[in-house]
Parts: structure tokens; sequence; C-alpha cells
């Protein structure tokens, strides 16, 4: 080895020696990779989860870190040690107990790259929407099977213990989920509808169509959003609608169908509405409750070292779902582009 890459070897390993703990006793090794809206919510979860860990924060912005941290002290817990860093090559464990990736979607195979060249992950999870490219699908599956990185995508519906009901309320029957949204984005958030209907009807096998009305910026720079409809069919024949437009305020209301059922849900006050013939044909109204990206991701973290597995998306599926969902939005921007586009930019 060359005299200056020793050195550069030397100092990385001091570095690790003085600024990690599990030298010194058996800590977990957590990292967040994005420190912005999400990944400030994810560290806050992290805080609540019951185990001694080591929390490794990266982003490229300060700003961003700042916040993360600020969000951090709201709930501190004595059992966390955590480092908020601007770069990967400060993060001083080579092992990885459980990551989280909650960049925007055009980072974040790039800060998956990163995060494997600097050490080895155990288990990973994914924020949606997965990425814009059509081609950074196989490579990101190519990367997991090669550095054997057991991981999930952070579909929530699939945990919240309500809507997880919805399913056996269901109890195999052929249905129809309608979905009704307002200012909640068709991009951003019909992926989270599209995996719930795959969820409930067991299957990825759907045939899926748009009727797209506009394309306007996102609120994200750098990013686009869509109004329109999208219509899924499965092969058992269960049917999905969605329809979502950017005017008025925050709205997302679900009608599920089946033969001799009907639920109704409002997402944003967390109220639902079932007729039965165990209600006697009549509207029964009830409550929910929401659980917070800060309640989950602890409960995530703490379930995955114990047992291995979680309710989310696992990769594997949620990469068909994903492909799915791109392919109506990359041909309604054809319409305006000579070559072939292979890249939607969502998150």
């Amino acid at each position: 080895m060359r005299a200056d890459g020793w050195a550069k070897e030397k100092k990385l390993s001091l570095y690790r020696l003085f600024h990690s703990t599990s030298y010194l006793c058996n800590m977990y090794q957590l990292a967040v990779i994005g420190a912005g809206q999400l990944g400030s919510r994810h560290l806050q979860g992290l805080a609540k989860a019951n185990l001694e860990a080591e929390i490794w924060v990266v982003d490229v912005s300060q700003e961003s870190l700042n916040i993360a941290q600020s969000r951090y002290n709201e709930v501190k817990s004595d059992k966390m040690k955590v480092h908020f860093i601007t770069d990967f090559s400060k993060i001083a464990s080579e092992k990885i107990d459980f990551a989280i990736i909650a960049t925007g979607s055009k980072y974040r195979l790039n800060a998956l790259q990163s995060l494997v060249n600097q050490c080895t992950v155990e288990y990973l999870l994914l924020e949606k929407v997965l990425f814009p490219s059509i081609d950074e699908y196989a490579i990101t599956s190519h990367i997991l099977k090669v550095k054997n990185i057991k991981t999930w995508v952070n579909c929530t519906m699939r945990m919240n213990d309500f809507f997880r009901s919805i399913k056996k309320e269901i109890n195999g029957s052929k249905f129809t989920l309608s979905v009704s949204a307002k200012s909640a984005g068709l991009a951003c958030n019909g992926i989270h509808y599209l995996d719930y209907f795959a969820y409930l009807s067991g299957n990825c096998d759907i045939k899926l169509t748009a009727e797209l009305t506009r394309q306007y910026d996102s609120k994200r720079p750098g990013y686009i959003e869509f109004d329109g409809a999208l219509n899924g069919v499965d092969k058992n024949g269960n049917m999905l609608n969605i329809t979502s437009i950017s005017n008025g305020s925050l709205e997302v209301n679900y009608l599920i169908q089946t033969a001799d059922k009907q639920i109704m849900i409002d997402e944003i006050n967390a109220e639902f509405w079932v007729k039965s013939a165990a209600t006697n044909n009549v509207w029964k109204q009830d409550k929910f409750r929401v659980q917070y990206q800060s309640e989950l991701s602890g409960v995530i973290a703490q379930t995955l070292i114990s047992t291995g597995t979680c309710k989310l998306t696992p990769y594997e599926e949620a990469e068909r779902i994903h492909l799915l969902f791109l392919h109506p939005f990359l041909q309604y921007m054809q319409q305006s582009f000579i070559e072939k586009i292979t890249v939607c930019p969502i998150t």
C-alpha cells in the first residue's frame, strides 16, 4: 500500500475508534439517509425505539441536519447516540443493522450506492416513490441481491391496524376500491393506493390505465405532479379507481364495495362508515387512529431487528407495483417528446 493510502486508512480507523461507541458496548447501528421533512420524522421514530443504538444521520445540507437535530431534541432518548454528518465516509461503523433512505427519488439510488460502498447493511427501508427512472429499478435489485440486503418499501397503509382490518372484512370477496383525493398529489400519493389495492387483493397482476388531465410542477423543486384518474383491474376482477385533483382543501376519501358490504373512509378526519347486513343495511359510523411516521419507524426497526421481517411491502413486490405505476405517467409525458423517455421525475 502506498504511504498516502496507508495514512488515509489509519486516519479513518482512528476516526471510527473515537467517534463510535459500539466498541464499548453492544449498540445497534442505525442510519437515516436524507434528513429533510420525512427523514427527520423517521429519526424521531427511531428515537422512540426500545433499543440502545447509535444513529448516523447523513445529509449534504447542513440546514436539513440542523432541522433534524432540533426535531430529535424534541424526543431525545438517553439510549441513543446520534451523529449528524454530511459525508458517508464519516459513518464510523462497518455494519449498519437498519438503514432508512429518505432522500428525494432522484437521489435515492446514489445514496444507496454510497451507503453500501461505505458499510454493510442488514435491513433497509426505502421511501417511495422509489425511483423516477425505469433503469434504476433493475440496478437497485442487483445491488440488493449482491449485497444480500433485506429491503422493504415504506407504503405504510399495510402497517396501519385499521387499514389491515379491511382485508379481513373483505375476506376474499371480489371488491372495488375507489379513492377520491384533493390536493394530495396523484404521483406522490397514488402509489400508496395502488400498493394498498395489491395488498387487499393479494396479487400484483394488475392492468393499469390512466385518464390524466394535467401535468404541473410539484411543490418539491425539480419534480412534477399530475391531476386525473388511474383505473386498475387485477386478474381476479377486483377493481381500482383513483381520482385526484389539485384544487381545494386536502381530502382523501375511500369507498370499498363488495357484493354485500360498503365501507367509506375519511382519512383526514380519521372516520369511517360501514353498511352491511350486520348493521341492518344502515350506515354505522366510527373512528380509527392515524399512525404518523414518527410513531412507526421505531416499531419497524425493532420488528426487523428482532424478527427479520415486517408488515411493509418487500422490495421485489414494490418494484413490480412501482413499474406499473410509472407507466401511465410516462405515456402521458411521451406526448411531448419524439425520443423515448424512461424518466418521470416524481417523488
